[in-house]
């Protein structure tokens, strides 16, 4: 890359590096040297957002899709505040998302005065929303600063970072040249690897447990899986990671009942927060956590063989090791299908999401990428989508971030190219960025939007009734517009549906429609799947000590 000569060109230097063709942005004046040298780059593509969160939450759904580096730009004070939600997603759904966002002028920073899109600490906030933090007030440490802000967004887990520029420091010239960053991947201990080993081959019930940090390792994942003839789970982020038409694949409901007697578990890019917090551990279960997060291996203080490590190659060099050893477990692929099958059974109060999924899942080609927002049907799909590939689910993790949905299904669409994206949204979370219909429809963006209207922030109505009792629910019943007008006043594609089969046909037609679509299907109320999330403990109530 040829010498820079100022920051502004700088950081569009730094977009190319990374691979990024497309920048979601809401230009102001803080940022406009920036914005002016990007009219030079016709091979960066600005898509201007209707709100700042938009344009975050879109490099959320981009970076998700594809797993690459994704970016926005913002103005400082209330443009950054506006991006803080979808921030805090990608800090916890594993968005490489680089965010470039203007400052006051440097000579005005901390003196309160006052001044246009002043914030007392803009750094504070910005330091709970990333993991790294490259502020270019000085023109001579810019490029050093921009090269280690690169190399924190590829390497390790995956996190936003954050570029800030003051106003005034745009066009400060630089000198020194930027190169593509290197991406740095830890590599687990051969010696836990050993002990790693050692514990699963004598293990009778081993169970694997995939999260976000394996989508990469797909392959591996499987052929680990087979070997141990283990049964294999998720909870959320890493559906995907395996088919869940594999034999050996079960819905988080079923893997609490192999938690229950597993002897060894194996979590794999996963915090394993939610079956160490909510299931409980005992001196009986021996847990292995592969994660290229250091801080996660051993967070819980249980004593795991952590192996810190990306999931792929400690995933091979767990296999090599126990090339001469032979596991002692039992094929548990029987024990899978007879649980699986009980699942089936014991949730059929839950068959209208299960049908109404059926059908996106129809209308889908096998690559297809589900977007879910906080709505009673997207917590339905962790127990009954079927997930055929990775980085086909999308989420915003344990955020849970109501309304992402639109606006992260379209950053999606644009990195996913052809393959189509369908939002999983209700009606209470899409008026939060629905107005970013008008970027899908301005920049054309064949977005497909599932609208599940049941009139009420229903998880909260029902969560109410069931708590309290059925007279007294409070500020969760809606009035809403008429969704189909709304839709297609921006010039939009929107139909109505009405059961499982109409659904089907409709969200076919929407993916084959050239733009953004919306398909409305009212529901009323429907049984909670809660009770099939939110199990409660099975083994000791003691934790396991550390350095056990």
């Amino acid at each position: 890359m040829a010498d820079a000569s100022t920051i502004a060109q700088l950081s569009v230097d730094a977009l190319r590096l990374l691979g990024i063709d497309t920048l979601f942005c809401l230009p102001g004046v803080q940022n406009d040297p920036f914005f002016d040298r990007l009219v030079d780059a016709p091979d960066i593509r600005p898509i201007v957002t209707r709100h700042e969160q938009g344009a975050a939450y879109m490099a959320l759904g981009a970076s998700q899709v594809s797993g690459r580096p994704a970016a926005f730009a913002v103005v400082p004070g209330p443009g950054l505040l506006n991006t803080g939600a979808a921030l805090t997603s990608a800090y916890w759904a594993g968005g490489r998302v680089l965010a470039i966002i203007g400052a006051i002028a440097d000579f005005q920073k901390g003196r309160h005065i006052g001044v246009l899109h002043e914030l007392p600490d803009s750094a504070a906030v910005i330091g709970q929303l990333s993991k790294h933090h490259a502020y270019l007030d000085d023109p001579g440490e810019a490029v050093g600063r921009v090269r280690a802000a690169l190399i924190e967004l590829v390497s390790g887990p995956p996190r936003p970072v954050a570029i800030e520029v003051p106003a005034n420091r745009w066009n400060s010239e630089i000198s020194g040249s930027l190169t593509a960053p290197t991406r740095s991947l830890p590599v687990a201990d051969a010696e836990a690897i050993e002990r790693a080993a050692a514990a699963v081959a004598a293990g009778k019930r081993p169970l694997i447990v995939v999260g976000g940090g394996a989508h990469e390792a797909s392959h591996e994942v499987r052929t680990l899986a087979e070997r141990l003839r283990s049964p294999v789970f998720t909870r959320r982020q890493g559906h995907g990671v395996v088919d869940t038409r594999h034999p050996l694949w079960c819905p988080i409901t079923v893997g609490r009942e192999f938690w229950r007697d597993a002897d060894v578990a194996i979590g794999v890019g996963t915090r394993l927060e939610f079956p160490i917090t909510h299931w409980g551990v005992d001196e009986a279960l021996r847990i292995i956590q592969i994660n290229v997060d250091e801080a996660e291996v051993d967070r819980h203080g249980i004593g795991t063989i952590g192996l810190h490590g990306d999931a792929g190659p400690t995933i091979c060099a767990l296999l090599e090791a126990l090339g001469s050893l032979q596991p002692q477990g039992d094929d548990q692929t029987a024990a899978v299908a007879g649980r699986r099958a009980e699942f089936e059974w014991a949730t059929g109060h839950l068959d209208p999401q299960r049908r109404l999924l059926g059908a996106v899942r129809r209308a889908l080609p096998d690559d297809g990428i589900v977007v879910e927002d906080v709505t009673q049907l997207g917590f339905a799909a962790h127990l009954f989508f079927e997930f055929r590939h990775p980085r086909t689910f999308l989420t915003s993790g344990p955020a849970g971030t109501l309304g992402a949905g639109v606006a992260q299904a379209i950053g999606a669409q644009v990195a996913a190219g052809d393959r189509p994206v369908v939002a999983l949204v209700g009606d209470g979370g899409f008026l939060f960025t629905a107005t970013e219909l008008a970027t899908a429809v301005q920049h054309d963006i064949p977005v497909t939007i599932v609208l599940h209207d049941n009139k009420a922030y229903g998880n909260v109505r029902t969560i109410q009734r069931e708590r309290f009792g059925p007279d007294r629910t409070i500020a969760s019943d809606l009035r809403n517009p008429d969704f189909l007008a709304f839709v297609r006043s921006f010039g939009a594609w929107a139909e109505q549906a009405a059961g499982p089969a109409e659904l089907e046909s409709r969200v076919r037609e929407a993916i084959a429609h050239p733009g953004p679509a919306v398909v409305v299907i009212e529901t009323g109320d429907m049984a909670s799947p809660w009770p099939q999330l939110m199990m409660g403990r099975v083994r000791g109530q003691r934790p396991m000590g550390p350095g056990r």
